[in-house]
């Protein structure tokens, strides 16, 4: 198995995929359970004066980086983190009150008891399928190694409800004619038998594709923009593309089964707003009145979308050191659904999905509200 990281490439040749998931989640179990213990000498504020909020530096978190930038926010101290992980970790030991993480670490922390108050969905969407440049359109390829970015988070989720979903509808997509494949101009691609999943740091991923060691990709935005201004294949945004009266004709198919199971993965949420449990009960008014300026500044958002990129774009450049193209954050924000309504029964596979490859235990997975 192969694992990228900002100190190189770390190749495991011992472990089995059924060993690397049980000991992804010993290891995971044991680092929570060492943050609880150690969550003993931490008190929870009380009347607390100020919201320290974490957060993301990608696209899926522009509320937060709006936000701030637009001094929206009142009474808040902020932190952005690297990934979901170090996130987390800060909500566990009580170094954060309040922050927007993806569904995938948020469904772990509740596996292992962290108390987690859900408040909103802040985005939906930004997933990317991205195939290597050895994809050719209309010629077959099969998916034999799937990077992902981090081992349970939310992209291995869907990706592994993607790879499932594919699986269990075989017997529906048969071969589409010679003529109907010209006609609608659809590679034919398939996940191998014996997918491998692996961990890669999403600002790698184009090394790693040129090394071979991986054949396609899923990833939030903005990695999916920037892969493909680099001349990638976004099957994502074909699948969008591509939909027409001839879809629904041929939802039996292969190909077009995982088109449409792709455009289904964007409407999974991709941040949501939660809050530490006991923090909130003893400071509600302080955290309720954050959520009223989140709506705020989500609306704004959405009706100001040319603003507000303008001012995200300057959050990253203050925060990162490097200038982001417009039309980069622009491409990216548009493959987001911004909106604070949660659909629960995507939480809810997620979940399962998670359970099924032994990340979290049944019934561990609660969600609070």
């Amino acid at each position: 198995m192969l694992v990228v990281s900002n100190l190189g490439i770390i190749i495991i040749k011992t472990l089995s995929p059924s060993t690397l998931r049980n000991s992804y989640s010993k290891l995971v179990c044991l680092l929570v359970c060492i943050c609880l213990a150690s969550c003993s000498s931490f008190k929870t504020r009380e009347n607390a004066q100020e919201l320290r909020l974490g957060y993301l530096l990608n696209a899926s978190h522009a509320v937060a980086m709006l936000g701030i930038e637009s001094q929206a926010f009142s009474n808040i101290e902020t932190q952005y983190f690297s990934s979901g992980g170090y996130l987390l970790n800060a909500l566990i030991t009580k170094n954060l009150d309040i922050a927007y993480i993806g569904p995938g670490p948020y469904l772990n922390a509740l596996s292992k008891g962290v108390k987690l108050k859900l408040l909103k969905l802040s985005s939906s969407g930004a997933n990317s399928l991205i195939l290597s440049d050895k994809y050719e359109a209309g010629k077959n390829f099969k998916i034999k190694k799937l990077g992902i970015p981090q081992i349970g988070n939310t992209q291995d989720l869907l990706a592994k409800y993607l790879v499932a979903q594919t699986k269990e509808h075989k017997a529906r997509y048969k071969e589409l004619s010679p003529e109907m494949k010209e006609m609608l101009d659809l590679p034919t691609i398939k996940f191998s038998k014996r997918l491998q999943y692996i961990a890669v740091n999403p600002a790698e991923l184009e090394t790693v594709f040129f090394t071979g060691d991986i054949d396609a990709a899923l990833v939030a935005e903005p990695w999916g923009t920037i892969l493909e201004d680099k001349g990638y294949t976004n099957l994502s945004k074909l699948s969008v593309n591509s939909k027409n009266n001839l879809v629904n004709e041929l939802e039996g198919n292969e190909n077009d089964f995982i088109y449409h199971q792709l455009h289904l993965l964007n409407q999974f949420p991709a941040a949501l707003l939660v809050v530490d449990e006991d923090f909130y009960n003893k400071n509600t008014k302080i955290v309720d009145n954050f959520v009223k300026e989140q709506d705020a500044v989500l609306d704004y958002l959405k009706n100001n979308q040319d603003e507000s990129i303008t001012l995200i774009q300057q959050h990253l450049r203050q925060a990162t050191k490097k200038n982001i193209p417009y039309s980069f954050l622009s491409a990216s924000l548009n493959k987001l659904s911004f909106d604070t309504n949660l659909d629960q029964s995507k939480l809810d596979l997620l979940t399962q999905v998670a359970q099924d490859h032994n990340y979290i235990r049944k019934g561990k997975s609660k969600n609070a509200n």
